[in-house]
Order: C-alpha cells, then sequence, then structure tokens
C-alpha cells in the first residue's frame, strides 16, 4: 500500500462527506431532529465501511 499525501487528503476529504451524507438522511426522514444512540451507532458504521472501502483501494490501487 502507498500511502501518498493526496490519498491522505482524499481519506479525510470522504469522511467529512460521510458525516454529511449521515447529516442528509437524518434530514430527509426525520420532521424534527432528534439525534439517537442509534444514529450515532449508524454514522460509526458509515465510518467503518468508508474506512475499509479506502484501505481497499489504496491496497488494489499503485499510484505511478
Amino acid at each position: 500500500m502507498i500511502l501518498t499525501q493526496n490519498r491522505i487528503y482524499a481519506f479525510y476529504l470522504g469522511m467529512i462527506t460521510t458525516v454529511l451524507g449521515w447529516y442528509s438522511l437524518l434530514l430527509m426522514t426525520q420532521k424534527k431532529i432528534k439525534i439517537k444512540r442509534r444514529h450515532y451507532i449508524g454514522l460509526g458504521i458509515a465510518f467503518l465501511s468508508y474506512t475499509l472501502w479506502w484501505f481497499k483501494y489504496c491496497y488494489i490501487i499503485e499510484s505511478n
């Protein structure tokens, strides 16, 4: 796995978009936003899924 500065930036940008996507789902599915424990569990699963995907992508794609 080759970690370049751009891949690290992409990781952080992906984490930010994961949070924004999670919050947008809350906005679309609830009339009044009350964040509960299960929502935080969903956010944790989203972080874990994104991190695993990112590591897999870094192992598959070699930089030039």
